[in-house]
Order: C-alpha cells, then sequence, then structure tokens
C-alpha cells in the first residue's frame, strides 16, 4: 500500500509528467504528434519559456521541507508570471502612442502586427489585451501596470533588493566614513606641521636669544679689556691723588677724635677733683659742729650738778 501510495502521490505524478513533457522537444511522444508544442508556442509565444520556469521551480518547491521557503518560491513563481504579462501590456500600450486617434479595427490591427511579428506575445496575450484596452482609460492602465510591475518586482527580487539596497548603502557609508578619515588624517597631519613648525621657531628663538646674550658677554668683556687699555696716567696719577687725600682726611679725623677724646678725659678728671675738695670741706664743717655739742652737754650736766 505504501509504494502504490507512493507512486500515486501528486509530486510524483507531477514530476513525471513534467520529465515526459520536456523530452517531447528532442523525442517523439504523444504531445508532439499532437502538435501540443506548437500550440504552445502560438498562444503563449515568448511567455513559453517562463512556462519552462514555472512549472520546474513548481515541481522543485514540493520536495522543499521547509513550509515557508516552499511558499516564498511559490508566490515567486506566480508573480513571475503576473510580471511577463504587465509587461507585455505596457510594451503594447507604449506602442500606441500614435495610434490613439485611429478607429478600434486599425489599433486592433496595429496591436496584432507589433505583438505577433515584432516580439511574439502569443494570442492570450494579445486577445486579452483587446479587451481589456477599450474599456478602461489609458492613463489608469498604465499606472496600474507599472504599480503590477513594481510590486511584482518587489516580491520576486525582494531579497536581493534588500541585499542591493543594503550593500549600496553601505558603499556610500564607507565612502562617507573613508572621505572623513582622509579629511581627519589630513587635518592631524596639519595640525602635526603646524606643532613641529612651531617647535621649530620656538627652538630657534631659543637658540637666537642664547647667541645674543653670549655676543652681549663677549662685547662686554672685549669693552672691559679695551677700557682698561686705553685708561691714560693722569687717570691713574688723579685716581693716587684721590687716594692719598682720602687718606690724609681719614687720619685727620682720627687724631681730632683723639684729641677731643683726650679732652673730655681730662675735663672729666677735673671735675672729680673739684668734687672731692667739696666732699673734704664738708667733712671738716661736720668735725667742728661736734665738739660744740659736746660742749653744750658738758655744759648742761653741770649746770645740773649745781
Amino acid at each position: 500500500m505504501k509504494k502504490i501510495k507512493w507512486l500515486f502521490s501528486f509530486k510524483y505524478i507531477y514530476i513525471i509528467s513534467l520529465i515526459y513533457f520536456f523530452l517531447g522537444y528532442f523525442y517523439p511522444n504523444l504531445l508532439q504528434i499532437n502538435n501540443i508544442y506548437l500550440y504552445i508556442k502560438e498562444y503563449f509565444g515568448i511567455y513559453e519559456k517562463l512556462l519552462w520556469i514555472f512549472l520546474v521551480g513548481y515541481g522543485f518547491s514540493m520536495f522543499m521541507k521547509n513550509p515557508n521557503k516552499r511558499v516564498v518560491l511559490k508566490t515567486r513563481l506566480f508573480f513571475m508570471i503576473i510580471l511577463g504579462i504587465a509587461t507585455g501590456y505596457l510594451y503594447l500600450l507604449d506602442s500606441l502612442k500614435e495610434q490613439m486617434e485611429g478607429t478600434m479595427d486599425s489599433i486592433q490591427q496595429y496591436v496584432i502586427q507589433v505583438g505577433l511579428l515584432n516580439i511574439n506575445l502569443g494570442y492570450i496575450e494579445l486577445y486579452t489585451f483587446l479587451k481589456i484596452f477599450p474599456n478602461v482609460k489609458t492613463n489608469v492602465f498604465a499606472g496600474s501596470l507599472i504599480f503590477i510591475i513594481f510590486l511584482s518586482v518587489i516580491v520576486i527580487c525582494g531579497k536581493m533588493i534588500r541585499k542591493l539596497i543594503l550593500s549600496v548603502i553601505n558603499f556610500f557609508k564607507g565612502q562617507i566614513l573613508r572621505i572623513k578619515e582622509e579629511r581627519r588624517l589630513k587635518e592631524e597631519q596639519i595640525r602635526l606641521e603646524k606643532q613641529a613648525k612651531l617647535e621649530k621657531d620656538i627652538y630657534d628663538e631659543i637658540c637666537n636669544i642664547q647667541k645674543a646674550y653670549q655676543e652681549k658677554d663677549l662685547l662686554e668683556m672685549e669693552v672691559k679689556e679695551a677700557n682698561l687699555e686705553e685708561v691714560p696716567e693722569n687717570d691713574l696719577i688723579l685716581q693716587v691723588n684721590i687716594s692719598q687725600e682720602f687718606e690724609e682726611n681719614l687720619e685727620n679725623i682720627v687724631v681730632e677724635n683723639e684729641e677731643d677724646k683726650e679732652d673730655k678725659e681730662d675735663k672729666e678728671d677735673k671735675e672729680d677733683k673739684e668734687n672731692d675738695i667739696e666732699r673734704i670741706d664738708e667733712d671738716d664743717d661736720i668735725s667742728i659742729q661736734i665738739p660744740e655739742k659736746e660742749r653744750d652737754i658738758s655744759t648742761v650736766g653741770i649746770s645740773t650738778a649745781n
């Protein structure tokens, strides 16, 4: 039962039918005998290739274990067909810009001529276009086709578009960062050059100052030596005379100070002598007065005795 169920499962029947379908392009089979491939080419036109991609992709989706990926693949396959049909409609609509003022018969003939002979859009594409075009405004029809094409491209190539957009954004971001880094390095280089130049100027200024001081010291020494060599003899004699006069004045001042000191000592000695004489006279007076008092006392005693 399991083998019979396996043989009659839809995906295996589909894969076997798909293999048989593609073998008919290379080997005779029932489809080729009944001109099925010729009808496909006439009715689908260039969409025959899209039909092959759809059939192969749909069969591949049946063997996918992840249901989300399977749904995404099937959705992209359907939107691929929608994108191809909408693109063919927009091409025919763009080709009819110069034929809008003509009659409906002329428009139909022009559409058949362009659609079949130029790019072979197929009978189904032309038939559906001629049914829709007279009943819809041209601007609305064109806008709807553009929206469908945009939506189909987003659905089919959404991941690739996202990667492309991110890659473009990263590219421009990298360019911006690179420009900023180059600008920063340039500013840093300019700053270092200015700093080096400033340090060099300061060093040169210090060297100049040291050199100026050295030259000044040398000049002063040379001037002193020149002055010593150029002093005249009269100046030397004058300096000697001045020094002698200064010594004589100093000796006179010392002599005068000694004389003043001797006069002062003599004066002090004289005063001391006078003070001694006065002291002696006072003592004599005291010695004379004491006997008188004794005499008075004795006199008083005698009178008392009598």
